[in-house]
This record gives structure tokens, C-alpha cells and sequence, in this order.
């Protein structure tokens, strides 16, 4: 048995056992009821007090190690071609354990330990063990004017809506190859993707769609006139997180219900943050909205429209608007069809909110837990569902199926509201993770043979610079137009009398400086991306599902953009990727994930940015 596995459950056993000995061998009564409770002489008790309610203990095991071996490789990967890592160098613990007590009927507590062994080499000192999420204690209460809930300490997941405090969700367009460190194991080893053709939704857990948040949380619901409100009062993970610097972060939610399904909430999110130690210069931003939902006969509207404003020292900037509009309707009931109308001011700054910050550079506190500059990502090729300040425009999304062939469709039409960035960015989608793999631990920026790449969580993003600029300003002389395609298909069948699922996902994508209807597939665009990922699944037996996986990619600039100084050509890249696996049952609760890839990506102009090899990844989950 591995080592790891040994401690974990030794651990598991002996805080089990100690927790509950105490039933065994004592009176608990005398223990823990006070004078004014104990029964009386001649008087037999009818149940023995005790401190709680319920007390359960869950969590999960996780083992993961990786071996790569690379051909050609970048610069700093050179002498370390050949690698083995044991561990999650997305930084999740092995061990997890989940502790939740109710002190009442009315009244929870939780909290979690985790043991995490990097495996870097440093022996005993990098066995970590601590608090994961933190102690988080909650509490409901019922009067007669309504329910109440309140959540204090720890790290919470949580949501109020999309332009406040919440994650985007996407439009159901993903690839299910890579394994995520929070996906679960399912009770069937092939229901994760049944689930995704039936219903184009993924098993995820409660972080999905939500953000972290440390600090208060109360929630009142079935209150008189079917109003009901959210408060918080705390600290996020990306202004000022964990520092010890002054750092707060306040909102809310106030919700009216209507004709059942339908509504309309005032929410506001601000942030306030010291940026250094002696408390003298400050950061933070403000965001207020009206959100609402209203379902017609055949026609579902739901809509968030507000304004923001950011400010840093002595500076603050003016209000901007922030508006995205759904209209959504089943087309004569086959197909499902959702009009996205959106436009974000360049001036609005929300750090946990559901679009992403193109246009401001934003100083926030400097410690080890958060990067001391949230860099901008520019001018962002973004998927659809994805969203971004300094832009407007529309998106399309329909589900249209032909038999067992279902397909998901989505279109896209944006452009920028200034000119402010010369800069492009954008990402690997066929070997994104692998590519993350390139720096361990860190997340930093300007890295790579051409100091392009910037490492973000589990991906990579690569920055293209603009030629023609304004001299004075150093911002382009233009606006940026953004094109997209995107189609998920998926296809049931059956091999040999065996269960078969294949899926594609497409997407083809431009940025110009001019308008287009659609996708600009010639050197008029500034950047062209084509992204094409295929996927088989096959249910060998009962237990056991064969995974296999194939993309392509390519990426072409044009002369508008920074060429190499050798080929004097703009950036030219194509990838490709084959990989195969296996997803196995080990039993109700424990799954063995084995993942083999074969990559080979190169850029024609520039020849440093190249490598090939494989890695093989092997996981195994077991969640009691």
C-alpha cells in the first residue's frame, strides 16, 4: 500500500475512533449535562445527553503522478526533458477530509484537514498538513416572518449573479478527456459522459460557477411579500486575499418573486483594498445592477443591467455601464435558441464577477498568496459564454438535433468600445494543461523562449503585439472586431454491442480591424485560430471505459503584428495531439484514471517555440 494511502487512512481510523471511544467507555451523561438537567434519584433517563447531534466525517483520497518525456523543448526545460512528479501541481491536497458536526437541529459547524506531500525533494519539511478551506460554521433559523441563514468563517463558495459576485458557467461546449482535480467519481464509470450527451451538462461540484469567499454570509428567504435577501462581508481570492494588509470586500442581494419562476433583484458587490503596508494607498471598485427574470408563454427573458466605477489612490474613474440581455425560446419545441445581447464599459472592474478585465491594470496588496498585479489580459480571443469589458455584442446559441446526432451551436459578433490595448491574447485549447505543466508550482508571466507566455491556473496564455500604433499614445490606431464559431456534436452509438460516444468540438475564430458578418478566413485578420478536438469513448465492460482523444490546432498573424527577427514572418503555429486512456472502477467509491498524450507543436516563424514528446498521467480517487 502506498505511503500516502497508509497515513490517510491510519488517520481516518484513528480521529474516527477517538471521536466516538467516547460512548464506549464513559458516561456521558454525567459528562455533559449540567446539575440543573441530571435526572433525579429513583428518576431513569430517557435518552443520555450528548455535545452533538450528528457528526460526519467524508472526504477523499487522490493520487496523481505524472511522467513527460520531451524531444525538443523550450530553453529552461532543456537539462529536465525527462520528468516524473508525484503530486497536484495545481496545488490540491491529497488528503481531504471533511468534518461536519450539528450542534443543534438547527445549528452546523464544518471544517477540513488536509495532508498534502509535494514530493519536490525537500524531505520531512514539505509534508504539509493544515486547514484547506478553514472552519465555517452555519446556522438556520425559522421565525414567523421568515427563514434565516447564517455562514461565518472559513472559505465559502458562493454566488449572488454574473456581473457581482459568480463564475461563468460556459454554454456546455467542453472536452471531457482531461480529468479536473474536483471531478467526482460517479456511481456508473461511464455516466460522466452519458450525462454530457443527454443533457450537454457535466457533474461538477459546488464550486462550479461560484467564487471563494472568506468572511459573513446571511441569507434570509420566505419573508412576507416573497422578498428575500443575501448579505456578505469578507474577503475574495483575487483583492487582497489572504494578506494581512487591509482588505474588505461587502454585498448583497435583495430578491422580490413573482408568478412563481419570475423576478427582479437589486444586487451591489464593492471591493476596498490597502495596497501596501503603511496603509496609504488604496484600490478597490463599486458595482451595483438590477437583475431579472420573466418567463412569457414561449419566451424566456432574463437580463442584469448596471454600472461600475474603479478607483486607485486619488483617482477615480467615471460610472460605466454594464448590460447582458437573454432572450431564449424553443423554437416549435426542437430547437432551443438563446439571443445574447451584451456591452461592458471599459471603465467597469469586477475581479470576481463573470467577465474578465481587458482594458484596466489593476495594483492590488502584495503578499505570497496573490500575484501583486492582476495583469490585464488584453484583447482576449474569448469562447463563447465568455465575457469581457471595453466590449459589446451578440451571441447565438442553439441545440438542433438530427436523430442520435446532437449538435450544439454557437455564434459570436463583438468589438471593442476603444481602442485602448496593443496587445492580443489567447490560449492553447489542444495541450493547454500540458503546456501549464511547463512551469511547476509558480504562475508567472513573460515566460517562454519570446517572453510571451503568461501561466494562469491550469493553462497558459500567449500574448501577440500589435505594429501599428499611435506614437504618442503607444494604444493602436483601430479597434478590434471579434468573429466565433463554436459546434459540439455528439454522437451515440454502439461497436461490437458495446456502449460508444463520440464528440467533437470546433471552433474557428478571427480578430480584425474591420467588421464582418462572419469568421475573416484570409491575412485581412490580425489573428486566425482553428481549434478541432475529437473524442471516443467506449464501454469495454461493465467497470471499464476506453478514453481516446484527438486535436489539431492552428494559429496564423498577420503582417499587422510583431514578426521574428530572423524569418521577418508573423506568428505561424499548428499542434497536434493523439492521446488514449482509460477510466476504471475500481469500486463504488475509487476510480483509476490513466491518461497516455502524444504531442507535436512548432511555430513555423519563430523557431525556438517548439516542442514534442509524451506524457503519461495516472490517477487514482477514492471518496468516502
Amino acid at each position: 500500500m502506498n505511503k500516502n494511502t497508509t497515513i490517510g487512512l491510519l488517520l481516518t481510523l484513528s480521529l474516527g475512533s477517538s471521536l466516538f471511544a467516547q460512548n464506549k467507555t464513559q458516561d456521558t451523561t454525567k459528562r455533559y449535562a449540567p446539575p440543573s438537567m441530571l435526572p433525579k434519584p429513583g428518576v431513569v433517563a430517557q435518552k443520555p445527553m450528548s455535545p452533538l447531534e450528528n457528526l460526519e466525517i467524508s472526504g477523499y483520497y487522490r493520487f496523481i503522478t505524472n511522467y513527460r518525456q520531451l524531444y525538443e523543448t523550450y530553453s529552461h526545460l532543456a537539462t529536465n526533458k525527462n520528468n516524473i512528479f508525484v503530486g497536484d501541481d495545481s496545488q490540491i491536497p491529497q488528503l481531504m477530509l471533511n468534518i461536519k458536526g450539528d450542534a443543534t437541529s438547527r445549528t452546523s459547524f464544518g471544517t477540513d484537514l488536509f495532508l498534502w506531500t509535494p514530493m519536490t525533494g525537500e524531505g520531512e519539511k514539505e509534508n504539509v498538513k493544515g486547514l484547506n478551506l478553514g472552519v465555517n460554521l452555519s446556522g438556520n433559523f425559522a421565525t414567523d416572518i421568515g427563514s434565516f441563514m447564517v455562514k461565518a468563517g472559513g472559505i465559502n463558495w458562493y454566488a449572488l449573479s454574473p456581473f457581482t459576485f459568480q463564475a461563468s458557467k460556459g454554454n456546455n461546449r467542453y472536452s471531457l478527456f482531461e480529468r479536473n482535480p474536483w471531478d467526482p467519481n460517479t456511481a456508473r464509470v461511464d455516466s460522466r459522459y452519458i450525462d454530457f450527451y443527454s443533457a450537454g451538462a457535466l457533474n461538477q461540484d459546488l464550486r462550479w460557477g461560484n467564487q471563494a469567499f472568506h468572511g459573513l454570509i446571511v441569507e434570509g428567504s420566505q419573508l412576507p411579500h416573497n422578498f428575500s435577501f443575501s448579505a456578505m462581508y469578507g474577503k475574495t481570492q483575487f483583492d487582497g486575499g489572504l494578506s494581512a494588509i487591509p482588505n474588505n470586500s461587502i454585498g448583497g442581494r435583495l430578491t422580490k418573486t413573482y408568478q412563481g419562476r419570475n423576478f427582479i433583484a437589486l444586487n451591489t458587490f464593492n471591493n476596498d483594498s490597502y495596497t501596501d503596508s503603511i496603509s496609504a494607498k488604496r484600490a478597490g471598485f463599486n458595482m451595483v445592477t438590477t437583475e431579472f427574470k420573466h418567463h412569457f408563454k414561449k419566451v424566456n427573458l432574463y437580463g442584469e443591467i448596471g454600472a461600475g466605477r474603479r478607483y486607485v489612490s486619488n483617482f477615480t474613474s467615471k460610472w460605466g455601464e454594464a448590460i447582458s440581455i437573454k432572450i431564449s425560446s424553443d423554437i416549435k419545441r426542437k430547437f432551443p435558441t438563446e439571443l445574447h445581447l451584451f456591452r461592458v464599459s471599459p471603465n467597469v472592474l469586477n475581479n470576481s464577477s463573470i467577465f474578465i478585465n481587458s482594458s484596466i491594470q489593476q495594483t492590488t496588496p502584495t503578499n505570497s498568496l496573490t500575484q501583486p498585479v492582476l495583469i490585464a489580459v488584453s484583447s482576449a480571443l474569448l469562447p463563447i459564454g465568455q465575457m469581457s469589458n471595453n466590449r459589446q455584442g451578440f451571441e447565438l446559441n442553439s441545440q438542433i438535433n438530427l436523430g442520435r446526432l446532437k449538435n450544439n451551436i454557437g455564434y459570436s459578433n463583438a468589438v471593442e468600445l476603444e481602442n485602448l490595448s496593443p496587445k492580443i491574447t489567447y490560449t492553447h485549447a489542444f495541450n493547454n494543461l500540458s503546456l501549464s505543466r511547463f512551469w511547476r508550482w509558480d504562475f508567472p508571466s513573460n515566460v517562454g523562449p519570446y517572453k510571451n507566455l503568461s501561466k494562469i491556473y491550469r493553462s497558459v496564455f500567449e500574448t501577440v503585439y500589435l505594429t501599428e500604433l499611435n506614437t504618442a499614445s503607444g494604444k493602436p490606431l483601430f479597434k478590434k472586431y471579434f468573429n466565433t464559431f463554436e459546434i459540439n456534436s455528439k454522437y451515440k452509438t454502439k461497436i461490437l454491442r458495446k456502449d460508444a460516444y463520440f464528440f467533437y468540438l470546433g471552433s474557428v475564430n478571427s480578430i480584425q480591424n474591420f467588421a464582418a458578418p462572419f469568421t475573416v478566413f484570409s491575412e485581412k485578420a490580425l489573428l486566425r485560430a482553428y481549434y478541432h478536438q475529437f473524442e471516443g469513448y467506449v464501454k469495454l465492460a461493465p467497470k471499464l471505459v476506453w478514453t481516446n482523444y484527438l486535436s489539431f490546432e492552428r494559429i496564423i498573424a498577420n503582417y499587422n503584428t510583431q514578426v521574428d527577427v530572423i524569418s521577418k514572418r508573423p506568428k505561424n503555429q499548428q499542434g497536434f495531439s493523439f492521446a488514449t486512456g482509460a477510466d476504471i472502477q475500481l469500486s463504488k467509491g475509487a476510480g483509476l484514471y490513466i491518461r497516455q498524450r502524444w504531442m507535436n507543436y512548432k511555430d513555423k516563424s519563430f523557431s525556438l517555440d517548439r516542442y514534442r514528446g509524451f506524457e503519461t498521467t495516472v490517477e487514482v480517487k477514492i471518496f468516502f
